[in-house]
């Protein structure tokens, strides 16, 4: 493996998973967060408990921005139990406060030659396949989770880590996004009908410490991902003409994901979770090989915000596009998808019945 990357291995097994025998998204960006950790305390030349700033204070990684994308062949369902993920990241410093990581994600071992061309998020993108792209920025607590301030690693300027020269995408748009609320779009060629008209209340949700915080005693940036995912079920459940079932969402498998994170919150506080929906008919993508077993009746596209109870202050928001995954033989869920379609995008329905 080249200098510059970095090579981590995993088995999915139980505690790796979520309902529907598939990887679960929010452990995936766990162990993806602690190998970026990982790749920084090595570019440091320090185990990631000894990284501190130059006054003795702990540092931790704290996650600005995520984007995780599943290519085609490595959806939740293809990567489910015994499934082997090998991962290759790259890190590299801004300003000796931030850093930038990429991702390079498979089934089987990656050729370092299949890095060579990969720079940037851009050529992520253009690459195709399984990635991930993650911001992360040196933080200490400030007397509590409400105030955190960036600093330098210790040492860090004696050092010859890898650096950019720009400032990294996650950055600018992590910025651009808390200024504005306008998310980029995740495919400029999808056009997605809206799945439910106005704008619902918020879905509630209470911090769970035993759950939701890490061992800084901070609420973890993949909780988050959980609480969007909370967010949504419930949203489905209540907020739309007809309520989709529990076994629906189980069906439901990230594809791709942007995530911007603003702020933290203390362990007795609420999360409000603002969700908004579309719908992508199956006449708008293309079909999976048969081979994998499953079939994508639609998609659907979330925008989530979620916002502090105690002080309204936005926390985070993130967009996502997740298929719906059916095997041939869950007829009662192909039906659900059968009449929401009929009731959103009449006339593209998929016809017959189920396999």
């Amino acid at each position: 493996m080249s200098e510059s990357w970095n090579e981590y291995h995993f088995v999915v097994q139980m505690p790796h998973m979520a309902p529907g025998e598939k990887l679960s998204e929010v452990e995936m960006l766990k162990m993806l967060a602690a190998h970026q950790w990982e790749s920084i305390a090595r570019a440091l030349g320090q185990r990631p408990s000894q990284i501190q700033n130059e006054q003795g204070d702990r540092l931790y990684g704290s996650v600005i921005d995520v984007e995780f994308h599943l290519g085609k062949q490595h959806s939740q369902e293809i990567l489910g139990e015994d499934a082997e993920v090998h991962v290759c990241n790259q890190v590299r410093f801004f300003a000796k406060k931030f850093v930038e990581g990429l991702f390079v994600i498979d089934h089987q071992p990656i050729r370092p030659g299949d890095l060579d061309a990969i720079k940037s998020r851009e050529d992520l993108r253009a690459r195709g396949g399984s990635w991930a792209c993650m911001t992360n920025a040196f933080i200490a607590r400030g007397g509590g989770n409400t105030r955190l301030k960036v600093f330098k690693p210790a040492g860090v300027e004696h050092l010859r880590v890898p650096e950019l020269t720009q400032t990294p995408e996650g950055i600018r748009e992590q910025g651009r996004v808390q200024r504005t609320g306008v998310m980029p779009v995740l495919d400029p060629e999808l056009s997605f009908l809206p799945l439910a008209d106005g704008a619902p209340g918020p879905v509630r949700y209470q911090i769970v410490p035993e759950s939701d915080l890490n061992g800084a005693g901070l609420v973890y940036f993949a909780r988050y991902e959980a609480m969007m995912n909370y967010g949504e079920r419930l949203f489905l459940r209540d907020h739309l003409e007809r309520p989709i079932s529990s076994d629906f969402v189980a069906h439901l498998s990230t594809e791709h994901r942007r995530a911007y994170f603003f702020a933290n919150a203390s362990p007795s506080d609420e999360v409000h979770v603002f969700v908004s929906a579309g719908l992508l008919p199956p006449d708008r993508f293309e079909q999976p090989d048969p081979k994998v077993g499953y079939r994508q009746p639609l998609k659907l596209e979330f925008r989530i915000d979620l916002y502090r109870a105690s002080d309204l202050q936005l926390m985070a928001s993130s967009l996502v596009r997740k298929s719906l995954n059916v095997p041939g033989h869950n007829k009662a869920v192909l039906a659900e998808a059968e009449r929401l379609l009929r009731q959103v995008a009449p006339g593209r329905a998929t016809g017959g019945e189920p396999d």
